[in-house]
């Protein structure tokens, strides 16, 4: 990231930031904001100098309430800019941006301090000279600044006009360097410099004796061997005739500000090292993630399905109405949506979560891509959003296949459909015509049996066009349609019993009726198409010796049929799926059909409001249960 942004900001931010310094410190704000522009300035330009006239405006921030220097001041500077751009970005300033930042501050806090020493000094000056006294020369010189700067919290040397040998030492610089002020006079400056760091020393030194002021950073060294770095501004100190009399060294420990830059950059790093295996992650799964800030809408990361999904590249957005401009979404009535329904925005601005919502978003080729969306909210520990994530999943492909399948389906039932009614009209013709001929005297007796067949088979076409008619009514209308009118079920069921006795005279069938009542509304011609096809499967799947058993009970608000048979038992992987179209029964026998039997019955009993089941174990042997409302409700769902 470049520098520039941040100077930029504090170009751009003046007003803001004054109205937060003085919030702060009131009194001082047009200081503030040009020791801002001097910041900005120097961050633009590392080589531009701070004028000593500005110095000195500059010097208000280090003068404490009692005159003497504190660098409280600076440090509130340093908090109030980092905390505004992180309020305004979103984020920490990058390693590189805080670090010419800072050595920016420090520059113009070292020549504040400079400057703030010159002006006391001066101050001593005329104070003296207005007094006409001569100070004796135990107070001339280094004893003076000693005095002035006893309590000052920066580090402050002064040396020779020629070299580097120190005169005088506050106490901040000798606690500094863990040794008593008297023992670093005398001693010179390259002398509290670790060896690592005083190569750089001479150049440091010619370039301070050839301008003005010249600030550089090295590592110090303290009696003990331990080192800290620190911030060193060199100025010139000069008498009334411009003659070098000295040179004045502000020395600031930086250790805690490297300390902090350090474990910055650790965390920036680990953040980094995060960022890069959940990108990894993220990049294996099979569905699109992206995952976005709050409140801004920003866009902080995409994986490779997401581009595989959009088909274009992933593009961080910087807000929510930057959406519109990267992508069409549309919802599942394939109308355009703005910007603020979609899936993100709705997490980021309300906390919405949703779940497998179908989208369809328009790729730069022209084509379409249909998904499913899922949005949520990312919360902190104090239930503020501060985050949002959408997973998207490709069903285009899906959504194909279940239309190709629904139109297959729609044909083949309509097909069916119109074959079951055209071949009604053929095959009536030759049920009329053999039952024409059974009933003649004109047919030989050789004949007969030939046309006794064609009228059996005749009637069990018959069967099998009204159950496919039947099962197309089911799947095309919505169900088989009922026609309710009062009457007594018993009748019914004793009907189609004794229709099964006469087409199987030889096999026992019971019929056990309960006691209580049997009257309701029903469809008695359905009803007798469930109990015909319920004791014919009966009766097909069970050994021929063995009876098949029908129980008819009253269960108050309606009643019960039981048909049941010792058949062999249905294995358990068939039974889920009994009633389906187009399946056959269970068990060792096969018999003609469609496999359409069970379907309808199952449809006549919903259409009724009830339901059937089946169980079926080795000693019962199979039983299947119709359970019937008695009142005239309507279909069940």
């Amino acid at each position: 990231m470049s520098h520039q942004p941040l100077a930029d900001f504090l170009f751009q931010s003046r007003n803001v930031l004054q109205d937060a310094w003085i919030h702060e410190a009131p009194g001082s704000g047009d200081v503030f904001a040009r020791v801002l522009d001097a910041v900005a300035a120097r961050m633009a330009n590392p080589g531009a100098l701070v004028s000593d006239e500005f110095a000195r405006e500059a010097a208000v921030l280090v003068r404490g309430p009692d005159g003497r220097p504190v660098v409280s001041g600076f440090r509130r500077l340093r908090r109030t800019v980092l905390r505004l751009w992180r309020e305004q970005t979103g984020e920490d300033a990058a390693p590189d941006v805080a670090e010419r930042f800072h050595q920016a501050v420090d520059a113009v806090e070292a020549a504040a301090l400079e400057a703030y020493v010159q002006g006391r000094l001066t101050e001593a000056r005329d104070a003296q000279a207005a007094s006409g006294t001569q100070a004796g020369p135990e107070e001339s010189g280094p004893r003076r600044w000693e005095d002035i700067f006893t309590h000052l919290g920066v580090g402050v040397g002064v040396m020779e006009a020629e070299d580097s040998t120190l005169v005088a030492a506050n106490p901040a610089l000798a606690r500094m360097h863990g040794q008593p002020a008297e023992a670093l006079k005398g001693l010179r400056l390259e002398e509290l410099v670790a060896p690592e760091s005083r190569g750089a020393l001479p150049r440091h030194m010619a370039a301070a004796s050839s301008k003005p002021s010249h600030e550089y950073e090295a590592l110090h060294l303290r009696r003990d061997g331990s080192r800290f770095p620190a911030f060193v501004h060199v100025t010139s100190l000069r008498d009334a005739t411009g003659r070098r009399v000295g040179r004045a060294a502000t020395v600031l420990d930086i250790t805690q500000r490297r300390q902090a830059e350090t474990e910055r950059q650790r965390l920036l790093a680990t953040i980094e090292a995060e960022r890069s295996r959940l990108s990894a992650v993220l990049d294996q799964l099979p569905a699109g993630v992206l995952i976005a800030e709050a409140p801004s809408g920003r866009l902080l990361l995409g994986n490779r399905a997401l581009e595989s999904l959009l088909g274009q590249p992933f593009r961080p957005a910087s807000s929510l109405a930057d959406y519109d401009a990267a992508h069409q979404m549309f919802g599942a009535d394939s109308q355009l949506l703005p910007d603020d329904a979609w899936p993100m925005a709705r997490a980021l601005r309300t906390g919405e979560t949703r779940t497998a919502e179908p989208f369809q978003v328009r790729r730069p080729d022209g084509t379409t891509a249909h998904l499913l969306g899922s949005s949520a909210p990312v919360r902190d520990s104090a239930g503020h959003i501060v985050a949002g994530v959408v997973t998207l999943v490709d069903v285009t492909e899906r959504r194909r296949a279940e239309e190709a399948a629904r139109e297959a389906a729609l044909f083949g039932e309509r097909f069916i459909a119109i074959v079951s009614h055209d071949l009604r009209n053929p095959l009536n013709a030759i049920q009329l015509s053999a039952t024409k001929l059974l009933h003649g005297d004109a047919l030989p007796e050789r004949d007969r049996k030939a046309v006794s067949r064609i009228a059996r088979s005749g009637e069990r076409m018959a069967r099998m066009i009204s159950e496919l008619l039947d099962f197309t009514r089911s799947r095309l209308g919505g169900g088989i349609p009922i026609e309710r009118v009062p009457g007594d079920v018993r009748a019914v069921v004793r009907q189609a019993v004794d229709e099964l006795e006469a087409a199987w005279p030889e096999r026992t069938l019971t019929l056990q009726v309960g006691t209580g009542r049997f009257d309701g509304a029903w469809d008695a011609d359905r009803l007798l198409q469930v109990v015909s096809n319920l004791g014919g499967n009966a009766l097909q799947y069970s050994p021929p010796d063995s009876p098949v058993r029908f129980t008819l009970t009253d269960q108050g608000e309606g009643v019960s049929l039981e048909v049941q048979n010792s058949g062999t038992p249905i294995p358990p992987d068939v039974l889920p799926h009994l009633f389906n179209p187009f399946r056959r029964g269970g068990g060792g026998n096969t018999h003609g059909g469609l496999g359409l039997g069970l379907y309808i019955v199952e449809q006549v009993v919903k259409g009724h409001g009830g339901r059937i089941e089946v169980r079926s174990r080795a000693p019962e042997g199979t039983v299947f249960r119709v359970l019937l409302p008695r009142g005239a409700n309507p279909p069940a769902p």
